[in-house]
């Protein structure tokens, strides 16, 4: 779903959004008579959606009445992508870009926002209740520190908001589950200090993989740094990688197979040499990456960047 305010005549934009888009909550714009563009993505699952905002400076609240009115079934691990959020949700908090938090939508909030652009993962509060217990008192308005698998959420997030275009439904469904299962390990780790494979065993595979993807070019990357990366041990994360179609190791080498594969065949690998190619993968030994390569792909790497240039 996208929507936007482009359409919309300019003195009617605030009264759309409030009425017909941010229902949650009461946006107002902070100057009278000050123009108001907006637009929104969602991806909506029965009990979990992904969400991107952003707008002209707004101030939006939820009042006490607002919150008894709807119940407030939902629980938001929010990301500023740019711009600076003034909240106030259980005390006082500034937000600025990259930051990672919490809203709960049970209790009241206000937030004064700049020029901004904020995604989000929304839960139904029986799913987090399953995982936390019935006390979600401290959730409302706790910063998440973006490392680990919080980092790796908030990247699949972004990524999957901004490819959603490009991705069938199936699709869809299946990265904003994944983000579901993610936030909810992130909340399991927050409160226990742990997580539990069984539990989240998809998305802590899923986060792996995006984790060995993103590091795969550094020829020193182990599976002990990926096993901290997800915050598992290493023997989890075997255990997470048995049963699929490779392990953790060939994981590795096909990730960097496959990078260098696109800096083959990318402008930016022009001039290049093949040797600078594998080394930029992640590959420390040429005649390696030459017979891995060829063996994925069935031609050499400077036949693959002949192919791409005819």
């Amino acid at each position: 779903m996208d929507l936007s305010t482009d359409r919309i005549p300019a003195r009617e934009r605030l009264d759309y959004w409030r009425s017909e888009v941010l229902r949650r909550t009461r946006p107002e714009a902070p100057v009278e008579g000050q123009g108001f563009r907006a637009r929104l993505r969602r991806i909506v699952l029965p009990e979990v959606e992904l969400i991107e905002h952003a707008s002209d400076p707004v101030v939006s609240s939820r009042s006490p009445t607002r919150t008894r009115f709807d119940g407030g079934e939902d629980i938001a691990l929010e990301l500023i992508r740019s711009g600076v959020s003034q909240l106030t949700h259980n005390g006082q908090h500034v937000q600025r870009t990259g930051n990672l938090w919490l809203v709960d939508y049970a209790r009241p909030f206000q937030t004064s926002l700049s020029r901004h652009r904020a995604s989000g993962v929304v839960l139904s509060r029986r799913r987090v209740r399953e995982v936390l217990g019935e006390d979600l008192s401290a959730l409302a308005g706790h910063r998440v520190a973006p490392r680990g698998l919080a980092a790796v959420l908030r990247s699949h997030m972004t990524t999957t908001l901004d490819e959603a275009a490009h991705m069938t439904a199936a699709e869809r469904v299946i990265a904003t589950n994944a983000a579901a299962e993610m936030m909810l390990a992130v909340l399991q780790a927050e409160r226990f200090g742990a997580v539990d494979p069984e539990r989240f065993g998809d998305g802590l595979y899923r986060a792996a993989l995006a984790i060995i993807e993103r590091l795969c070019s550094d020829p020193d990357l182990t599976p002990d740094r990926i096993a901290r990366a997800v915050g598992c041990s290493r023997a989890t994360l075997y255990r997470l990688f048995s049963g699929k179609d490779c392990s953790v190791a060939e994981q590795v080498w096909r990730s960097r197979l496959d990078a260098a594969w696109r800096l083959l065949r990318s402008p930016d690998g022009i001039g290049r040499s093949v040797a600078d190619v594998a080394a930029l993968s992640g590959f420390a030994d040429l005649p390696t990456f030459n017979r891995m390569f060829r063996r994925r792909y069935g031609m050499t790497p400077t036949e693959a960047r002949s192919a791409a240039e005819g």
